[in-house]
């Protein structure tokens, strides 16, 4: 089955919050690095194990398709350093992961140390 049939109408997810971050994220999804992100607890609800997502670069394309295998709750003060390692980002510390996030939330009025996150694990379960 072709790409575009297969994952027609699957959610895209572009990480970071620029072209060279989503590029550079997405490189780590597929070599296994990065497993695991977070959002702000929203109105869309929340993502459950099972779901599917293509993953996509800065260019907006396709890299990979994922699927999550757990999906917890937490506030920003209770992430601790296993989820953060497993998100993979920067030198993957919790301190570089409490900056970097803190630094995204702010940038769209949404931070704050109590706010309520999606923690999210996955899977590469298709490589494009």
């Amino acid at each position: 089955m072709a790409f575009a049939e297969k994952y027609e109408n699957v959610e895209r997810w572009a990480f970071g919050d620029t072209e060279q971050q989503a590029d550079e994220l997405a490189k780590r999804v597929v070599d296994g690095v990065k497993t695991a992100t977070c959002s702000n607890l929203d109105g869309d609800g929340i993502p459950q194990p099972g779901d599917i997502f293509v993953v996509v670069d800065g260019q907006n394309e396709p890299v990979c398709a994922i699927e999550l295998t757990k999906v917890d709750i937490s506030t920003y003060e209770q992430v601790d350093e296993s989820h953060a390692l497993a998100e993979g980002e920067g030198d993957r510390t919790l301190a570089y992961w409490r900056k970097e996030h803190k630094r995204f939330f702010e940038e769209y009025g949404l931070f704050s140390p109590d706010m309520t996150l999606v923690l999210m694990y996955f899977k590469v379960i298709e490589k494009f």
